[in-house]
């Protein structure tokens, strides 16, 4: 596949092609990482994070129950 280089704005961009989007399963407002190197770029689809991403560093799930009681009696 090919594409062009070209201004938009004060920056420039390219368009993706249907095909690529489909085959590299990328959609609509995707976030993408850009690596550079000297012959060029690559982007690559950045991994969302998910709530137990996000979590599981402040909670360990292995060790931590829920108390009922507990959680009533800090009111």
């Amino acid at each position: 596949m090919k594409t062009t280089v070209r201004q938009w704005g004060n920056s420039l961009g390219i368009r993706i092609p249907k095909q690529a989007m489909e085959n590299s399963n990328l959609n609509l407002n995707d976030d993408l990482e850009i690596i550079t190197f000297d012959e060029g770029i690559t982007l690559r689809k950045k991994k969302r994070k998910t709530l137990r991403d996000i979590a599981s560093p402040l909670i360990s799930t292995k060790d931590w129950k829920f108390d009922r009681e507990e959680a009533n009696e800090r009111r």
